[in-house]
């Protein structure tokens, strides 16, 4: 074998390792993205977790209740202390829930103290701590205002886990009870799991 094609051999056989590194790599990057490595929580381990923090849960409602606007809904999830995941605000005007007002993703909290929505909000810097702590205490990350009342557990990949607390006795419960995506496990609560746009979209089966 002369020299040029042994060094030519050397070369292909580095670079095909690089690829293979590199698909290895961005396949793993791409199943964490979408949850592959995430905790998935039957339905009985979601209900142990909403009962552990029930107390907790029902004191971030009732916190919720106290500051949320009279004529928006707001979808609010936290990423972390200074950042939110998530922030809807729709008109209650609007039968469908259609009508959007504010929608970003991945946004500073400071976006809640700008003067377009601290108008609609009306909602100040210790407020927004206020809730946030209290999302820490029940262990979960967001709250989505409605009937029910829809409190953001755990993400998995682009899917939610979710505690759907029921506050008016009058809220049809009837579509609630799929057992696949939704679970209702008595007339205040209701399990979700939304699976986002990939991957599954029911709760995993019980052993």
């Amino acid at each position: 074998m002369n020299k040029f094609l042994k060094y030519f051999l050397i070369i292909l056989a580095s670079v095909g390792g690089l690829l293979i590194i590199g698909f290895a790599v961005m396949s793993f990057m791409v199943a964490a993205a979408f949850g592959s490595f995430d905790k998935k929580y039957s339905a009985s381990e979601l209900k142990d977790k909403y009962y552990s923090k029930e107390k907790e849960i029902s004191e971030l409602i009732h916190y919720y209740n106290h500051i949320k606007p009279e004529d928006y809904w707001v979808d609010i999830e936290f990423k972390d202390d200074n950042t939110l995941a998530r922030l809807q605000v729709i008109s209650k005007d609007s039968l469908s829930r259609s009508h959007v007002i504010y929608q970003e993703w991945d946004i500073s909290t400071d976006v809640l103290q700008k003067d377009d929505l601290r108008s609609l909000l009306k909602w100040n810097v210790k407020e927004v701590t206020e809730l946030k702590k209290r999302l820490d205490k029940a262990n979960c990350i967001s709250v989505e205002d409605g009937k029910p009342i829809k409190i953001g557990f755990k993400r998995s990949g682009l899917g939610m886990y979710s505690f759907n607390i029921f506050q008016d006795s009058k809220t049809d419960r009837s579509e609630y009870n799929c057992k696949c995506e939704y679970i209702l496990v008595n007339r205040n609560l209701m399990l979700e799991y939304g699976g986002g746009a990939i991957g599954p979209q029911c709760f995993p089966k019980e052993n």
